[in-house]
């Protein structure tokens, strides 16, 4: 699981609000992969026309399974994505195709709500590399304050739009740093940049007391629809 992802646009201000990413990941059948991943547009469509609210799809490209696909919403509170969820439960056409569609996909599905703190993103990316830790007990208001300072410096030293987020479930102190590029072209000078700039590299010294041994991976996403 990945995509913390998340994963969706987070085009929004978020000075004096607070915003979530909705993600739902789940593993589809390696047999019928290209099936699945039609199937999982075909029902974000749907998601999207019942709930009222914009739902993307994303598929990974390294870092995690390959046959995982995910789901994900950007929701301004968790009472919007209750409401959300109650009309795709309340309707037969949602339901039914569920119900004739689960042997397109091999696990339960994975929810994951992330509250973003700071994000410079201003529209859709093809592509998002992710970056999830978490934080050393009694360190977490440090790691935030680190957190959002990273992003905005490798925003500045690359110029791609980025976003900083914390886990509101699941592990205390899970965060997640989220960067869109358009093509494989600006990965690769991402890349060059993580591996040769000295200010990219004192983050990682930084980020050393901060995080817990380990809980660092990387993961790359694309976006389908």
């Amino acid at each position: 699981d990945t995509t913390h992802d998340t994963t969706h646009d987070t085009t929004h201000d978020t000075k004096g609000t607070v915003m979530y990413i909705f993600n739902r990941s789940i593993s589809a059948n390696r047999s019928q992969l290209m099936e699945a991943t039609a199937a999982a547009v075909e029902v974000a469509a749907m998601a999207t026309k019942i709930g009222g609210i914009e739902v993307s799809v994303f598929g990974s490209v390294f870092g995690t399974p390959v046959n995982t696909i995910a789901w994900s919403s950007l929701v301004e509170s968790q009472a919007q994505l209750q409401e959300a969820t109650e009309k795709l439960l309340g309707n037969a056409e949602y339901l039914a195709w569920v119900d004739s569609h689960g042997d397109l996909f091999e696990s339960a599905a994975n929810d994951r709500l992330s509250s973003v703190v700071s994000t410079t993103f201003t529209g859709p990316k093809r592509f998002y590399e992710i970056l999830a830790a978490t934080a050393s007990a009694g360190k977490v208001g440090e790691a935030v304050e680190f957190g959002v300072r990273a992003q905005q410096l490798v925003s500045q030293l690359s110029g791609l739009e980025s976003a900083f987020a914390m886990e509101v479930y699941g592990a205390y102190g899970s965060v997640v740093w989220l960067t869109g590029a358009d093509s494989m072209a600006e990965l690769d000078a991402l890349q060059q940049l993580q591996m040769s700039s000295a200010e990219y590299q004192a983050l990682g010294v930084e980020a050393g007391s901060l995080f817990i041994e380990g809980s660092g991976a990387n993961s790359l996403i694309q976006r389908i629809a």
